[in-house]
């Protein structure tokens, strides 16, 4: 593998740098543990543009700087009013969150739709939740450590997954495990979602990033037309399949995002109570 070892990306949002033909993708919000706000999302994307350019980039791997938590999901308190109009945008990133939250943009950037042209490697440890969660699940191959706990809460505070957890679980761990994870917003364990089929490795944690440099350098030293070859078919196939439900479930979960049920689990949480949903929008 040729040297090379360059440093990109914001410091504030994303530890980007490039180790020979690997791209390491470092998730690096401490304050807001990683949540996915426009800001990021937007970092997240041109990060994956520079990579499908990248001649000398053959494989990527997206994990956590942080040393306690992968990501806590979507940034609600940003993503909610903006999306609902509630605020118009501030800034470049929430412009561009608005424009593509159904698909290009954001899809793109959480690896919700086909984008990326190099293969993507997940390496989890701690709390994988709700928006994290999703992009995993667009990630083609996934390792976590033993301590990984995976959620999906959105049901708890009464909006609807548009990121694609609907589409990608019942593919990946079978339609019953899948509403069971998308319907009681529980916690479920690196061990359990490794015996569904949903994670390639669970290792200790201090073995987790060297185990998945160590399939990411077993890719990069293959054939990169090859590889690329395999991660564009996959891709397309799951367009093919998918490519109509990813527009169907946006259209179906964002009058949910803006029902008085959604206000209503954003202000219980704030406030550490339980919700009192009332079923209306």
């Amino acid at each position: 593998m040729p040297e090379r070892n360059d440093t990109k990306g914001g410091p504030m949002n994303l530890v980007y740098e490039k180790i020979g033909h690997i791209a390491k993708v470092g998730l690096n919000r401490p304050r807001q543990l990683n949540a996915l706000d426009p800001g990021i999302l937007l970092e997240l994307h041109r990060t994956w543009t520079d990579i499908n350019e990248d001649s000398q980039v053959r494989v990527a791997v997206l994990y956590s700087a942080l040393p306690n938590i992968f990501c806590a999901g979507m940034d609600l308190k940003t993503a909610i009013p903006v999306l609902t109009g509630a605020r118009p945008p501030a800034d470049e990133a929430e412009e561009w969150i608005i424009r593509g939250w159904d698909g290009k943009g954001v899809g793109e950037a959480m690896l919700k739709v086909s984008y990326v042209n190099k293969p993507v490697i997940a390496a989890i440890h701690g709390y994988c939740l709700t928006g994290g969660f999703e992009m995993v699940m667009g990630a083609d191959l996934r390792v976590a450590s033993e301590d990984a706990v995976f959620q999906m809460r959105e049901a708890s505070l009464g909006i609807m997954p548009t990121g694609g957890g609907n589409i990608f679980l019942p593919r990946h761990v079978g339609t019953c495990r899948a509403l069971e994870i998308l319907l009681t917003a529980g916690n479920y364990d690196a061990k359990t979602l490794y015996e569904w089929g949903f994670l390639n490795r669970v290792v200790p944690k201090d073995r987790l990033m060297d185990t998945a440099m160590d399939l990411a350098e077993k890719i990069a030293a293959n054939g990169p037309l090859a590889t690329q070859g395999i991660i564009r078919f996959n891709r397309e196939m799951r367009m093919r399949e998918f490519g109509d439900l990813f527009i169907r479930e946006v259209e179906i979960g964002m009058p949910i995002f803006a029902s008085e049920d959604a206000r209503e689990g954003v202000r219980a949480q704030k406030e550490k109570r339980a919700p009192n949903f009332t079923g209306r929008y």
